[in-house]
C-alpha cells in the first residue's frame, strides 16, 4: 500500500481530501484509480487507510475505512551529527539513517567537510535533503518524519546536542562503541542518544578535544576503518540493537493487537489517552 504524508486538517469526519503533491503522485505519477486504497499518516502517530472516491492531479478524495496508531518510531531519540560530505554521500546516509529509526539529523561542518556550508545552493540542498527523508519515512513505516536540520559548526552541534552524545574516531584505542552504549543505555533511554561522525578524513584532534570538554565520549568503532557514510549508519544500527529496537513489533507496543498487526488499534489509544 502506498503511503503519503499530509496535514492532520486533510482528515476530518471519517473523509480525506488532499491537494497538491500527494494528488499529483497518486494520480498521474501512480495512475491510480477509484476505489483504490491509499495510507495517509498525519505525522502525529495515526494512519489512515483511505478508499479514493475521486481524483484528480490537484486534488484527491477519500473514504477513511480503517485507521491505526502506529508503533514505527523507536522509543529512544537518536540524533546523527553527521559531518558534511562531498556529492550524493549524505543523501544515502539520511534515507538508510531515516529506515534504521534515526529522530533527527544534523550537518556538521568540519574543519575537513568539503563542501563547506553556505552558497546560492544552500536552501535547495535543505530542501532535498528533507524531502529524502520524508520519502524514506513513507516507505520504511514510519509514523513521524525526521527533522533535518540547517547545517551547523560543530561548536553549535555540540551545545545543542542532549543526553549522551558519542562521537566515533579512528584514534580512539581504549573505549569501543559497545563498552560506552552498555554503561549509559539508561540514560540514553531517558535523555536521548547523539551520534558524532567526521566528515572525510575524519576528525582533527583539535575538534576531538572540543567535543571531550563539551561532554561527549569518543569511541572507537573497531579494527576496521569505516568511510564516513558507514560510520553513521553502523553507530545507529548498533545503537537501536542494543537499545531492543529490532526486534518483532510486538516487543515494544505492549499491546495484543500490535503482536499481530504492528499497529495499535484507535480503541487501545484511547484508552490508554483517558
Amino acid at each position: 500500500m502506498h503511503r503519503f504524508f499530509v496535514d492532520p486538517d486533510c482528515i476530518r469526519d471519517g473523509r480525506a481530501g488532499v491537494d497538491g503533491a500527494v494528488a499529483r503522485q497518486v494520480s498521474q505519477v501512480l495512475r491510480m484509480r477509484v476505489g483504490e486504497i491509499i495510507a495517509l499518516l498525519d505525522g502525529t502517530g495515526w494512519e489512515y487507510v483511505v478508499s479514493l472516491n475521486s481524483l484528480s492531479p490537484s486534488r484527491l478524495e477519500g473514504e477513511v475505512v480503517s485507521e491505526s496508531f502506529l508503533s514505527g518510531e523507536p522509543d529512544v531519540s537518536v540524533t546523527l551529527y553527521q559531518g558534511i560530505m562531498k556529492g550524493e554521500k549524505l543523501e544515502m546516509v539520511l534515507q538508510k539513517g531515516t529506515e534504521l529509526g534515526i529522530s533527527a539529523f544534523v550537518p556538521v561542518v568540519c574543519h575537513r567537510s568539503i563542501p563547506r556550508a553556505g552558497g546560492g545552493r544552500a536552501d535547495a540542498r535543505l530542501k532535498r535533503w528533507r524531502s529524502i527523508v520524508r520519502e524514506a519515512a513513507e516507505q520504511s513505516g514510519r509514523s513521524l518524519i525526521p527533522t533535518v536540520e540547517a547545517p551547523v559548526s560543530l561548536r553549535d552541534a555540540l551545545e545543542q546536542a542532549r543526553g549522551v552524545t558519542l562521537m566515533a574516531w579512528e584514534g580512539e584505542h581504549e573505549t569501543g562503541l559497545r563498552e560506552a552504549l552498555s554503561k549509559r543505555l539508561e540514560q540514553a533511554r531517558v535523555e536521548g542518544l547523539g551520534l558524532l561522525v567526521g566528515p572525510e578524513g575524519g576528525f582533527e584532534p583539535a575538534e576531538v578535544e572540543l567535543a571531550m570538554e563539551a561532554g561527549a565520549v569518543v569511541v572507537s568503532l573497531g579494527r576496521r576503518t569505516l568511510r564516513s557514510e558507514t560510520a553513521g549508519l553502523a553507530m545507529a544500527a548498533a545503537a537501536m540493537y542494543e537499545l531492543g529496537e529490532l526486534g518483532t513489533p510486538g516487543d515494544a507496543a505492549g499491546d495484543p493487537l500490535a503482536e499481530l498487526t504492528g499497529v495499535r488499534s484507535k480503541e487501545v489509544q484511547r484508552g490508554q489517552r483517558e
